[in-house]
């Protein structure tokens, strides 16, 4: 179990959390937690959000989206299967 101490900062109290906890949870800073208290316990819980591929490319270079050569050659090339 690790320790923490409530601290102030400005008009707030605040804890740090451990990195080796933030590690364990793959959570980074800025990451969203649910506050809950359940038989006097503070719980944290982590808020998984639901990412659609759009919020998750929306953050990407444009650059990084483009198409390759080969890419755009296999998009233009005849179907010799079953793949339509």
């Amino acid at each position: 179990m690790t320790q923490v101490t409530i601290r102030q900062s400005g008009g707030a109290s605040i804890i740090s959390i451990p990195k080796v906890i933030l590690r364990t949870l793959a959570l980074n800073t800025g990451a969203s937690l649910d506050l809950s208290i359940e038989n006097s316990k503070i719980i944290l819980t982590p808020v998984k959000d639901n990412l659609t591929l759009e919020d998750v490319l929306k953050g990407s270079p444009k650059s990084a989206l483009k198409l390759t050569e080969e890419e755009c050659v296999w998009l233009n090339s005849q179907a010799i299967g079953k793949e339509i």
